[in-house]
C-alpha cells in the first residue's frame, strides 16, 4: 500500500464521518423547523382562543431560525442541495467544469469564512461586554451569535472538505499508480 493510497483512504474515512455529522445536523435542523411550525400554530390558535401563550416567542423563534438556517448550510452543500446555475454545465468540458466547481466552492468558503470570522469577533465582543437582548427573556447576546458562527464555520469546513476531495480524488490515484500501486478500491 503506497502512502498516496493510505492518504486517500484516510481522507475518505474522515469525509464519511464529517458527512454523517452534516447529515445529522441537517435532520436536526429540519426537525427544529417542523417543531417550530407546530409551536407557531399553537401560538396563533392560543391567541384566538385566549389560551395560555408562551412569553418571549419572537426571540425564541429567531434563535431557532438562526440555528436551523445556518447549521444546515454544510449539509445542503455536501448533498448538492444548494442552488446553482446549471444551464452552462452541459456545454463545459470536464476540466472547465471542475475549475468552475472549485471556484464556486472557494467563493462559498471565502464568504462563509469572512462571515464566521466576523461573527466570532462579535461573539467575543458581546461576551466580554456582557451584552443581553432588550426583550424577554434577557438572553446573553453572545449565545445566539455563537450558534450562527458555528453554522458558518461548519460551512467553511464542508467547502474546504469538498475542495480537498476534488484535488485528492484527481491527484492521489495518479501518484499511487506512479509509485507502482494497482487499482484503488
Amino acid at each position: 500500500m503506497t502512502p498516496a493510497l493510505r492518504l486517500l483512504l484516510a481522507f475518505r474515512a474522515v469525509s464519511r464521518k464529517a458527512d454523517r455529522l452534516y447529515m445529522f445536523l441537517g435532520y436536526i435542523c429540519g426537525l427544529e423547523l417542523l417543531l417550530l411550525a407546530f409551536f407557531i400554530t399553537y401560538q396563533v390558535v392560543a391567541r384566538k382562543l385566549d389560551w395560555v401563550r408562551a412569553p418571549g416567542t419572537d426571540a425564541m423563534i429567531g434563535y431557532v431560525l438562526a440555528m436551523a438556517a445556518t447549521w444546515a448550510l454544510a449539509y445542503s452543500l455536501r448533498s448538492d442541495a444548494h442552488v446553482r446555475i446549471d444551464f452552462l454545465l452541459p456545454y463545459m468540458g470536464s476540466r472547465i467544469r471542475a475549475i468552475a466547481d472549485w471556484t464556486a466552492l472557494f467563493a462559498i468558503g471565502f464568504f462563509g469564512g469572512v462571515t464566521a470570522w466576523k461573527m466570532w469577533e462579535n461573539v467575543i465582543s458581546d461576551f466580554q461586554g456582557g451584552v443581553v437582548t432588550n426583550d424577554y427573556p434577557l438572553t446573553p447576546l453572545f449565545i445566539p451569535k455563537a450558534v450562527v458562527a458555528v453554522g458558518f464555520s461548519l460551512l467553511v469546513l464542508s467547502a474546504g472538505q469538498m475542495m480537498l476531495t476534488m484535488v485528492f480524488e484527481r491527484c492521489l490515484p495518479r501518484i499511487h499508480r506512479a509509485m507502482g500501486g494497482g487499482d484503488i478500491p
